[in-house]
């Protein structure tokens, strides 16, 4: 039996490119795309009675939350089991994430939202979705914490380079070269809030960035600690689930920050951190 949340992100997929259809058309159509994304384990690879059921839930469930409306609009019937989205709905299904057990699409919407986005990660990130999908919630929480602490790092290497301060400069090479995870963030956290505090870095540069930082730090711990520490081995797959979901933005606001810094203007020529 699939997972509800798996089974709602198909029929998202589905209503993208069918937003006018019928119940049958719809389980079928899910029932295609769970099997093109290897989601299916039964013997003959088909939807069981209990994902139907789901399905069918769903549905209805869509219809309190006015994504969808019963009825089609190429007739005047408006009686079940036709229905069609709303434009509450095709703006819901437009912006929600990718599917989180389809790498490609994840990837795909990841770049368009991150520009630039270093190769590294993207791998760790992809073999992490993957992961993710076979259900390995371990090997995925130790991919996705190895690309948030590449992130991490990337950021440290740009305010080394905006640094003026040649013994500031120094220390934050040294973090760089031997890291040590607890004083990265610590520093990171303080030119920041120097950045903010002095009103240096435009608030739309800025907007968000502990919240978002704290996510990566915590995906950094789950991996060194969570992940692979042999007495503490507590991930499942609703921690490896809340990384994919906060990854996009946080990796997007790391990113504007290091566009910034990497500006050779007067705003940011000299960033002073905190000693």
């Amino acid at each position: 039996m699939l997972d509800k949340q798996i089974l709602r992100s198909l029929i998202f997929e589905v209503l993208k490119r069918e937003p006018d259809t019928q119940l049958v058309n719809l389980i079928n159509a899910v029932e295609r795309l769970a099997k093109q994304q290897d989601l299916l384990k039964s013997p003959h690879f088909l939807l069981s009675n209990e994902d139907k059921s789901q399905v069918i839930e769903i549905c209805w469930d869509l219809i309190v939350e006015r994504i969808i409306t019963p009825g089609t609009s190429r007739s005047s019937d408006s009686s079940w089991p036709f229905f069609r989205t709303t434009p509450l709905g095709n703006t819901v299904i437009g912006e929600s994430l990718p599917h989180y057990y389809d790498p490609d699409a994840y990837i795909k919407y990841l770049k368009n939202n991150v520009q630039g986005l270093d190769n590294v990660i993207e791998q760790y990130i992809f073999e992490g979705v993957n992961c993710f999908k076979r259900q390995l919630f371990f090997a995925s929480a130790v991919m996705l914490g190895a690309a948030a602490e590449k992130a991490v790092l990337l950021l440290l290497e740009s305010m080394a380079n905006a640094v003026s301060d040649p013994k500031e400069k120094k220390k934050i090479q040294e973090l760089l070269d031997r890291p040590r995870l607890p004083e990265i963030f610590s520093k990171i956290e303080a030119i920041l809030a120097t950045l903010i505090q002095s009103n240096r870095i435009p608030y739309t540069v800025h907007q968000g960035c502990t919240e978002h930082l704290l996510s990566l730090f915590e995906m950094v711990r789950v991996q060194r600690n969570d992940a692979v520490h042999p007495v503490v081995g507590n991930v499942d797959k609703a921690k490896v689930f809340l990384s994919l979901q906060a990854l996009p933005a946080a990796l997007e606001i790391v990113y504007k920050l290091i566009d910034w810094l990497n500006i050779p203007s007067q705003n940011n020529a000299s960033v002073r951190a905190h000693q």
